[in-house]
């Protein structure tokens, strides 16, 4: 069902088909489903819980250019172990009213393609946050695996950054311009392993201005000292104009309310 409703620039909603059935589907499965419906203001995503291999192109330009959508779901992809090129590529590409976008379960994958998610949220100027999917059990990631992930969008103040501890070897612009133009961009949220940008000094595109207003976060102490040693000259996250140990912190856990409110009435 590639480029099913490609171009239709006037729908305002779309449904999908039933697709729950299905354990395999070959190349661009779905790819430009609703590519430039730009008037589209609610999109679903198809039933993919059952879905154990896909091809190429599987989901990629799926929503690009719908620029009246405010929030956009993510197929189930919790039982791929493996994926194509251009896996979702360009998935809500230009799509510049989204205030909400999920991320897809990667949690699985042992192996993916050219493109994974380059371009994913490109563009997507009225996000404030965005997260990134699960690519923990990866060994090897071909070219622009990441590549412009969250380019232009101008308004998000927190951006997540892949964990990259199983990674042995990466494709050429693996994760340039990830953050290019993120002019609003005051948290980086890290993973607990600096990973492969412990030996390699990678630049996300993080721009210039963010230099003194950047915080990375990371999950805990022995982490935040981990990742603080690549606020050194030419290291990855000086690259990224995070240059002083102090812009490095640990993620503060919140406590629940009812705590605090117990906390307060015994006077704590």
């Amino acid at each position: 069902m590639a480029y099913y409703a490609n171009g239709c620039t006037s729908l305002t909603s779309l449904s999908v088909p039933d697709t729950s059935g299905l354990t395999s589907v070959g190349t661009s499965f779905m790819a430009c489903y609703a590519r430039g419906c730009s008037s589209l203001t609610s999109l679903s995503v198809p039933d993919t819980s059952g879905l154990t291999s896909v091809g190429s192109n599987f989901m990629y330009y799926y929503a690009r250019g719908c620029s009246s959508l405010t929030s956009l779901s993510v197929p189930d992809t919790s039982g791929l172990t493996s994926v194509g090129t251009y896996f979702m590529s360009y998935y809500a590409n230009n799509c510049s009213s989204l205030t909400s976008l999920s991320v897809p379960d990667t949690s699985g994958l042992t192996s993916v393609g050219d493109y994974f998610m380059a371009y994913y949220a490109y563009g997507c100027s009225s996000l404030t946050s965005l997260s990134v999917p699960d690519t923990s059990g990866l060994t090897s990631v071909g070219t622009y695996f990441m590549s412009y992930y969250a380019n232009n969008c101008s308004s998000l103040t927190s951006l997540s950054v892949p964990d990259t501890s199983g990674l042995t070897s990466v494709g050429d612009y693996f994760m340039s311009y990830y953050a290019n133009n993120c002019s609003s961009l005051t948290s980086l949220i890290l993973p607990s392993a600096t990973g492969w940008f412990a030996s390699h000094n990678i630049s996300w595109g993080v721009p210039s201005t963010r230099l003194n207003y950047l915080y990375g976060y990371a999950p805990s102490a022995t982490s935040q000292t981990a990742w603080q040693a690549l606020t050194v000259s030419g290291k990855t996250l000086y690259l990224n104009y995070i240059r002083n140990t102090s812009y490095v912190k640990v993620i503060e856990a919140k406590m629940p309310k009812f705590f605090l409110y117990y906390a307060r009435m015994r006077g704590n």
